[in-house]
């Protein structure tokens, strides 16, 4: 299975609309190569220099290194140019989308009746996101992750799902394997023995990440939660299309609903980055609880760990936060998952932090492992 799937609920660009998102990759494309590449010697041949001689010292703090270099015309420029990339990619999926709007509504409809699904949908009329999730456009995603137009609207999920696969080849990330198929891969290797009978995916999107669950375990019941209806219901018909049984609901990360001890294998992809601490620290919590003895936690998302970068670094790697509306980066990158899940009641030798390759070498993951005693 590639990371890219086709499937009836995935948009169909014309050909000029095509072109455009060609051209968005390429810019981004050119300016991660060329520019931003370029961002070091710009600071140090320049920006540092400036803040020596008006401080006598060299800065000590990403957030010294920000004060200064944002000063810097050629860094400016850089962080022009990069934020057109993400809203010119974002703008030429908005094309494709308001066109497919139609069709991806009656394909929602057909793909869900409960007489042929699957899986199933459910939404909870009376549940509000949390504000952090619905006041933000996270990653620039026109109208954010929870807009919602009415019962049959798909369109926030439609762009989760083609805006992100257009984001991840911007970034070079390959498409021989999706995060779903990585995390079973590292459940393979790391956790042979287990052979999980229900399955949980929390903060599943538009569950790219949850189907490969249902194929890679076939006698499993899975599950996927999310707070955004619209990116559920593109999720709930998605994999119907795809053959997939999976079972969605609306519910909160922190406070799922779900009995305790009611799952083997709960499980998160780059969600961690999208939460506040509190909301990362309940996560781990609910983890625990609905563990079975024996069960498992891993939750994977981008590798980045403030700890382990310079001052540069952290800078350097810090510019979505403010720029492409990640206004949880920071919070993530110097989060300790380790001792949340040892804060959730895992023993601490059953908890660890790993480092994870995708299959073709593209790039490493970030993986918080735990296993319940059984």
């Amino acid at each position: 299975m590639t990371r890219n799937p086709q499937h009836a609920m995935l948009a169909r660009p014309l050909h000029d609309e095509l072109a455009l998102q060609q051209f968005s990759l390429s810019l981004k494309d050119h300016v991660r190569d060329h520019v931003r590449s370029n961002n070091v010697v710009v600071y140090e041949r320049r920006a540092k220099r400036q803040f020596v001689a008006e401080k006598g010292r060299e800065p000590e703090s990403a957030q010294e290194i920000g004060t200064v270099t944002w000063q810097d015309p050629a860094y400016k420029m850089f962080s022009r140019l990069h934020r057109d990339g993400q809203e010119i990619m974002w703008a030429s999926v908005a094309d494709t989308l308001e066109r497919e709007q139609g069709r991806l509504s009656e394909a929602f409809r057909s793909l869900s009746d409960p007489g042929k699904a699957k899986g199933s949908l459910e939404l909870d009329p009376e549940f509000v996101p949390n504000r952090a999730m619905s006041a933000v456009d996270i990653h620039l995603q026109p109208g954010g992750y929870c807009r919602d137009a009415g019962p049959d609207d798909v369109i926030a999920g439609a762009f989760y799902e083609y805006g992100g696969n257009l984001y991840a080849l911007g970034r070079g990330v390959g498409v021989s394997e999706s995060k779903g198929e990585v995390v079973v891969r590292f459940i393979r290797e790391r956790y042979p023995d287990l052979r999980p009978q229900r399955i949980l995916d929390i903060g599943c999107s538009a569950g790219s990440s949850t189907v490969p669950y249902v194929y890679a375990f076939p006698d499993a019941e899975v599950h996927g939660i999310d707070v955004a209806p619209a990116i559920l219901r593109y999720a709930h018909a998605r994999a119907e299309a795809m053959g997939a049984a999976v079972h969605f609901h609306q519910r909160d990360a922190a406070a799922t609903g779900f009995d305790d001890g009611s799952f083997d294998l709960v499980l998160s992809h780059n969600a961690m980055h999208e939460f506040s601490r509190k909301t990362t620290e309940g996560m781990m919590r609910e983890s625990f609880r609905l563990l079975r003895p024996g069960g498992v936690a891993v939750h994977l998302d981008v590798n980045i760990r403030y700890a382990e970068l310079s001052p540069w670094m952290q800078f350097h790697r810090g510019w979505d936060q403010n720029n492409n509306n990640e206004p949880f980066w920071g919070v993530y990158a110097t989060n300790n998952p380790s001792e949340m899940l040892v804060s959730a009641g895992f023993p601490k030798e059953m908890v660890s932090e790993e480092k994870f390759r995708q299959l073709d070498g593209s790039l490493q993951w970030f993986i918080a492992t735990a296993r319940k005693p059984k």
